[in-house]
């Protein structure tokens, strides 16, 4: 179910492709919003050397704009016939990601139109942030334990880490995440039986019964011989 201001961008990119001259080079419009509200749009470019979608000419838009460094928050396309409401093709969907990674997109949904955060459209997506960079997906219930000093570890099962800078990314409920900047001190290998009260202290836990609970519950079938890593890290600032 839409906003009332997401219907409103909806509008807008209606009205952008409906005062298009019909034309089988401009068939699509778009229409975003930046994180105050501003809105910008743009209609595709087809050409047969691969003009742009209308969802980058909105981008570029708003990049020549002088409100340039304000993310921007919610996009949507729509086709000249009818006006109706079309997902981001594989291309935009990428760009956009890599563009404002929090953006929302209006697409249509079983329940009729809704925004969704662009990363539900690209489960396991190629972040070019992480290129290089060692990154580690960690609870988000941990998250304060995590600032506080309370988790100075985290155990991993088939996930390898090395010394050296690490970010930490926490996926909140609401599908937007938090991340931290973190330095990988050590990596110790144990089997799940040799782990200790004191290791589970390390990780935030009161003791061993609760970090072994948590530990099947993320890694359902972990026996007792099963290898582990233990993450030693600090945060970086």
């Amino acid at each position: 179910m839409l906003t009332d201001p997401e219907l409103a961008l909806v509008r807008q990119a209606q009205a952008v492709i409906a005062g298009v001259e019909p034309d089988d080079r401009h068939t699509v419009a778009a229409a975003a919003y930046d994180s105050a509200g501003h809105v910008y749009t743009g209609v595709n470019v087809y050409h047969f050397s691969g003009g742009p979608c209308a969802e980058p000419v909105a981008i570029g838009q708003a990049a020549a704009s002088d409100r340039a460094s304000m993310p921007l928050t919610t996009i949507v396309a729509v086709i000249a016939d009818g006006g109706t409401v079309i997902p981001p093709c594989g291309r935009c969907r990428q760009m956009l990601y890599d563009y404002y990674p929090e953006i929302r997109v209006i697409l249509r949904v079983e329940s009729g139109l809704a925004g969704v955060p662009v990363s539900d459209l690209l489960p396991y997506a190629f972040d070019r942030r992480a290129v290089g960079q060692q990154v580690l997906h960690l609870d988000a219930a941990s998250l304060d334990a995590v600032r506080d000093g309370a988790k100075r570890t985290t155990i991993r099962r088939h996930d390898p880490a090395v010394p050296g800078p690490v970010r930490f990314v926490f996926v909140h409920e609401d599908k937007t995440s938090t991340t931290l900047n973190a330095v990988v001190t050590r990596v110790e290998s144990r089997t799940v039986t040799e782990l200790d009260d004191a290791d589970a202290v390390r990780d935030g836990f009161a003791d061993r019964s609760a970090l072994l609970g948590a530990l099947r519950r993320h890694y359902p079938g972990l026996d007792g011989s099963a290898d582990v890593d233990i993450v030693h890290f600090e945060l970086d600032g």
